[in-house]
């Protein structure tokens, strides 16, 4: 099998309905569907069966489908937030189905499966995932996650990397910080990044509690005026009366979730596609995701937004096929960059729009310059006063600060600072996102007071050594 069972998985019933677009049952656990059966043109597919499991993670039924041949490579396919599950897949099964035993299923909470107030959390998602996937194939398989399910599918690779031959992320929600989506979608109540979030958050949080029973009065003082989110999901009163639907509690699980740890684990070879026009998971996070995850290729589909397989079912079935008949072995680690040119030149803005670097550069300093952009660098150091710059793809390693911020706003994807400090920030806002901060004497060292946001960001200094995924109000003389 591919999947060890733990012992709570033992418990698991394979219900699975013979060939049939109804599902007739032909065990005693299943159960016939009862809304929604899928199209004749799913059920017309190749070794097609679906069907009512009993899944021991979340306590209910959930849907689940197989098609193709089962002595083929398998594919399992991981949908994101919203009621259509597993058949925002459909349009690519045709082509998947008729070479590749597939496996896919409603997330519980969502589609066909049970719904309810339990705690829809990524990792409870990733124990319900190992239970149906090891009942249905046979060695390593291939993995796909979509949206959410892309967070969940990078989770499960790095909680069981010997199951996952090969990971496919799609337009993945949920990786940066909550209060990093600011910087690309405003920011309402979570409803405008994942939307599916309703109105959670401050407002609708204390909105909430006015209108809660009695029974939550004494949980008041535990929520203060910037509360902890994290108490609506794990007091089983709260999720219900407050969240109410599975969509909210999982979308709030998924973005309170630190992934950096994750990231740091996984191990299969990794590609990852974007629409263009995404206007739900920033490609920030995909941008996050190839510079941190190994053998990862980067893809975008040039008319898609963020469900790639219902806008552009054709490429993405392409793409997918493409993904799959490459051999691992094709997918080698790149080359370690030289090392830094002594002769590389200097960079300096002063009081201009628009600049743009990218090379190596012995340093770099910017002042009173705004939509600066910094693009695959390499320097000794960088200084940035009285600007906005936007960092990307870029290395510094200094014999004392590498990134000193003074007045400043600045947005960092994907990056290595190494120095005695490796961030100095004085009266700045600092957006870092997949940012390795390695300080000789410090990390992170606040000259001034300063906000900064981290999303999935690694620190090591002889003061911490962690991964960083929250947003910090620092002041004068503060350290990390």
């Amino acid at each position: 099998m591919c999947l060890r069972f733990r012992a709570a998985h033992a418990l698991f019933l394979v219900g699975i309905t013979a060939p049939g677009c109804r599902g007739s049952a032909v065990q005693a656990d299943v159960t016939p569907l009862s809304a929604e059966f899928d199209p004749d043109a799913i059920c017309a597919l190749p070794g097609y069966r679906s069907g009512m499991v009993n899944e021991p993670v979340f306590g209910g039924q959930a849907f689940v489908m197989e098609a193709g041949p089962t002595d083929a490579p398998t594919v399992v396919l991981v949908h994101g937030l919203g009621e259509n599950g597993a058949r925002d897949f459909y349009p690519l099964l045709p082509s998947l189905a008729s070479v590749y035993h597939v496996v896919t299923f409603d997330l519980p909470g969502f589609g066909r499966s049970t719904h309810g107030h339990e705690l829809y959390s990524p990792e409870r998602y990733v124990e319900f995932i190992h239970a149906v996937v090891g009942q249905r194939c046979r060695g390593p398989f291939n993995l796909v996650g979509h949206s959410m399910g892309g967070a969940l599918a990078l989770l499960y690779a790095a909680s069981f990397p010997t199951d996952v031959s090969r990971l496919l992320l799609v337009d993945v929600a949920g990786i940066l910080h909550q209060k990093a989506y600011a910087n690309f979608a405003l920011f309402a109540g979570l409803e405008s990044v994942l939307g599916f979030l309703g109105e959670v958050g401050k407002q609708a949080l204390r909105a909430g509690m006015e209108k809660a029973s009695q029974e939550t009065q004494p949980l008041q003082p535990l929520l203060p005026g910037a509360p902890d989110l994290r108490i609506l999901l794990q007091n089983d009163l709260l999720r219900a009366t407050l969240l109410d639907r599975p969509d909210r509690i999982a979308a709030l699980a998924l973005i309170l979730d630190n992934f950096g740890p994750a990231i740091a684990q996984v191990r299969a070879p990794t590609w990852i596609l974007w629409g263009r026009h995404d206007a739900i998971a920033s490609q920030r996070t995909g941008l996050v995701l190839q510079a941190r995850l190994p053998h990862a290729q980067f893809y975008v589909l040039e008319a898609s937004g963020h469900d790639p397989m219902l806008s552009e079912p054709a490429a993405m079935s392409q793409f997918m096929l493409r993904w799959l008949g490459t051999p691992i072995d094709h997918l080698a680690l790149p080359a370690a960059p030289p090392p830094l040119a002594p002769s590389a030149r200097a960079g300096r803005c002063a009081s201009e729009n628009g600049m743009r670097f990218s090379g190596d550069y012995s340093e770099i300093e910017i002042v009173g310059c705004h939509d600066v952009r910094l693009k695959d660098v390499r320097a000794a150091a960088i200084r940035v006063r009285n600007s906005e710059v936007v960092i990307e793809d870029t290395r510094v390693s200094a014999a004392e600060t590498a990134l000193q911020v003074v007045g400043s706003q600045v947005e960092m994807t994907a990056c290595d600072l190494s120095g005695t400090v490796a961030l100095d920030s004085e009266g700045s806002k600092v957006d870092l996102a997949g940012v390795n901060l390695l300080g000789r004497r410090a990390g992170v060292h606040v000259s001034g007071s300063s906000q900064i946001i981290f999303s999935v960001c690694r620190l090591d200094s002889p003061i911490n050594h962690r991964y960083l995924h929250d947003a910090m109000e620092l002041n004068l003389g503060a350290e990390l």
